[in-house]
């Protein structure tokens, strides 16, 4: 790292199109001012005046070719970070694939995320931090177990965050729906959420993969 980027902020930038990724990774970034000045979350940012980390939600692999991905990797001096989804340890392969320099979790937890930042900002993403030392099994089984959910209420939970009708969802489970309620109803207590909109939020910051099929999402 050069002298003047010993005197001023890392300037970061997030890459994302859901807002409630985007919040909650901004929220992160925000604890670390004055020595993280955040830029924004267009990829206009790394022309002027430049960053020098990128996380990278790879949500954005699922909607399209990866464009925005190879352009940060190849024509940008950032440090590319990609924030996985839990359940699918695919995209983040995909990731790989692209050369991004380091990956972290979306289910990080502050420390986490800020320690895989100053590496970033470093030159220096390795341990935990590196590529090469990332689990992509993406084993769903760790999902929503702090908060007790069960192995059935984590697959309902996961079918809301992809943005599934709770009758879609009592199809694809071969349940009924009065089922499906039962569970969502012991799911959001454990969870503590009231509606469907806040599940979504909790979903999102635990890692839980998010659909970008938005016209199914139902609020309750």
């Amino acid at each position: 790292m050069s002298l003047d980027q010993h005197l001023r902020p890392i300037r970061l930038a997030i890459v994302t199109e859901a807002d409630v990724v985007y919040r909650g990774l901004a929220s992160v970034v925000a604890e670390l001012a004055p020595r993280v000045e955040l830029l924004g979350r267009s990829l206009t940012q790394a022309i002027d005046p430049g960053i020098d980390v990128a996380l990278y939600d790879v949500a954005a692999l699922n909607r399209g070719e990866g464009k925005d991905l190879d352009w940060l990797v190849k024509e940008t001096h950032a440090a590319v970070v990609a924030v996985a989804r839990d359940l699918r340890p695919d995209l983040a392969a995909r990731a790989i694939d692209r050369g991004v320099d380091g990956v972290v979790s979306l289910s990080a937890d502050t420390a986490e995320l800020t320690d895989v930042i100053w590496a970033a900002a470093a030159g220096d993403l390795a341990g935990d931090a590196s590529v090469e030392a990332v689990d992509y099994t993406g084993n769903s089984a760790t999902l929503g177990r702090a908060e007790g959910l069960s192995a059935r209420e984590v697959q309902v939970v996961s079918m809301i965050a992809m943005g599934l009708s709770n009758e879609q969802i009592a199809r694809e489970l071969f349940l009924s729906i009065n089922s499906v309620k039962t569970y969502i109803r012991s799911a959001y207590r454990k969870m503590g959420v009231t509606s469907r909109s806040q599940a979504l939020t909790w979903s999102v910051h635990h890692g839980f993969a998010l659909s970008d099929n938005r016209g199914n999402r139902q609020l309750t």
